[in-house]
């Protein structure tokens, strides 16, 4: 945030991450925040997010099917809520501009809100209308997810056990992940399409709640407008070392592996005939395989530095796409279980890494602006699987997502240690 902002300098505890820790930290640890209580909540409130977003992708496709019959609506549901990835550069100065604490409750007000309100536009037959109510709340979970990841999740933590609160954000999340979509499941069973989405509306309302309890945090000082923010955003995105390269790695590797999961309901559907819900549990044991991953990411290899830890778990995914390639569907499986687990370890050690490089008043820009190359590789990987798949041979649906894990490796295997920037003028933007 902008304006007066206590600068950490303890640069001599790094925490194991091969970063240094102060790189303008979130301001003003309270001496309660010492303990976890707090850091728990908000673990808690993304955790009923989390779960609320899957529901929905869930429930949203299924409610608009039984509703008008058209597939295409019912696709395209499910696609405009990730098409606000693409404009998180936009949505990252937003953040930066304001408290995050209330960007984080009301972007999940706003979806509980519009959430609540397709149910009625469905009776109306204005399925158009619920496509732009969709995209809309998609943007407001951009807005929590960045905000919660970047911002209050570190703040909140004790700050010389940020690896291990990364590991337990990202397992619990997850875990709520994988209970999502049979949660959804059951729902809709029990009452229907419309009642399962005012159900899903009132997760998010339960989220900003929560979250109405957590810490206050400092409120920036705005000077500049929102275009020089955003050319500001993009200049630091540039010059702090390390971020480059990492989006680039991050990149490469999601556009191999970003939509295996998709490719793995494809393959077992269509191509191995299993069952609906067959398949759907292998989704599920991914989701968990992602939970057990994250785990570990803040317990293994903790001495090690974060460009060595961060190596270790794209091998991790590099030998786990090997499984992917066997003709035996067992094998596959396991394969890409091992490989979920490898990107929960892997995104809890950038997600730390980011954090330790990335000063807080330009975080919400500069994160948004990675995630949109990331995410952007990761739809580009749903059409490069999405012809591989078509080929004749088992050894060749999968090899992108090989190809692009080892990629990965080597491109990361040439990063050169480095501590991370104290906040040069040019590196803050401020």
């Amino acid at each position: 945030m902008d304006g007066a902002r206590r600068q950490s300098m303890d640069s001599a505890e790094t925490d194991g991450s091969g970063a240094d820790s102060a790189v303008s930290h979130p301001p003003g640890r309270p001496a309660a925040q010492k303990t976890w209580g707090k850091f728990w909540l908000l673990t808690s409130a993304a955790s009923v997010s989390e779960m609320g977003n899957t529901f929905l992708h869930l429930a949203m496709p299924w409610t608009i099917l039984a509703s008008t019959g058209s597939a295409l609506m019912a696709a395209l549901s499910l696609g405009v809520q990730y098409l606000p990835f693409v404009a998180s550069p936009l949505l990252g100065t937003l953040i930066d501009g304001y408290e995050r604490r209330m960007v984080f409750m009301v972007s999940e007000l706003v979806q509980g809100v519009l959430i609540a309100l397709t149910p009625l536009l469905l009776m109306a037959d204005q399925v158009e209308l619920v496509l732009v109510v969709l995209l809309v709340a998609g943007c407001g979970t951009v807005t929590s997810n960045l905000t919660s990841d970047f911002s209050l999740l570190p703040m909140l933590a004790p700050e010389n056990r940020l690896t291990e609160a990364y590991s337990r954000f990202g397992a619990v999340t997850e875990l709520a992940r994988t209970a999502g979509p049979a949660v959804a499941g059951l729902v809709l069973a029990v009452v229907g399409g419309y009642g399962a989405l005012w159900i899903d509306a009132a997760t998010f309302l339960v989220t900003a709640v929560i979250a109405a309890f957590l810490p206050r945090g400092e409120k920036p000082v705005v000077e500049r407008g929102f275009l020089r923010m955003q050319v500001e955003g993009f200049r630091s995105f540039r010059k702090i070392r390390g971020v480059p390269r990492l989006t680039l790695v991050l990149s490469v590797y999601n556009l191999g592996a970003g939509a295996v999961p998709t490719i793995i309901l494809v393959v077992a559907a269509g191509t191995w005939g299993w069952s609906s819900g067959l398949a759907g549990a292998v989704l599920a044991a991914g989701a968990a395989g992602s939970a057990l991953g994250s785990w570990l990411g803040g317990r293994l290899w903790h001495n090690a530095s974060a460009e060595r830890r961060i190596r270790l778990w794209f091998l991790v995914c590099a030998v786990s796409s090997v499984g992917l390639l066997a003709p035996w569907e067992e094998v596959v499986v396991l394969g890409f279980c091992c490989l979920m687990a490898g990107e929960g370890g892997m995104n809890v050690t950038t997600n730390e890494y980011r954090f330790r490089a990335i000063p807080d008043e330009v975080s919400g820009r500069v994160n948004a602006v990675m995630r949109a190359f990331i995410l952007g590789g990761a739809a580009l990987s749903s059409l490069l699987l999405g012809w591989s798949v078509t080929l004749p041979e088992q050894v060749l649906r999968f090899a992108p997502a090989l190809i692009t894990s080892v990629l990965a490796v080597l491109i990361w295997a040439g990063v050169r240690s480095f501590r991370a920037p104290v906040g040069t003028e040019s590196e803050k933007a401020a």
